[in-house]
């Protein structure tokens, strides 16, 4: 149902694989939408300043982390982090769309990849 691919930390999920992750999908989102969440995707690459507001949530497997630092041939002003946690993404994205009570509640479901 699934293999690790020639790149490190990533699996290959092959069709049958891929079909019990379709039908899981489609379980769950019906599940949310009667309890009137929604689904949401977050970027997967971080800024480094960003990643770091984490603290200590970071520190166990910061060393693990995957790190962009071109972009085609030049250096980028700040270095990306392949996402390792959402965490970080849904602090920031809340801090800037809920200013009051008036903006929650927020349902949100996030299915994604994280590498470490």
């Amino acid at each position: 149902m699934a293999e690790y691919s020639n790149t490190k930390v990533c699996i290959v999920f092959e069709p049958n694989g891929y079909a019990i992750w379709g039908k899981m999908q489609e379980v769950l989102n019906k599940m949310f939408k009667e309890t009137g969440h929604k689904n949401v995707y977050m970027p997967i690459l971080i800024p480094e300043s960003l990643l770091k507001k984490e603290g200590e949530l970071i520190q166990g497997f910061a060393p693990e982390c995957a790190w962009v630092t071109t972009g085609s041939s030049s250096f980028l002003e700040e270095k990306l982090v392949v996402r390792p946690t959402s965490e970080t993404l849904f602090s920031d994205y809340y801090s800037n769309k809920i200013k009051s009570y008036r903006n929650l509640p927020k349902l949100y479901n996030q299915c994604c990849n994280v590498i470490r």
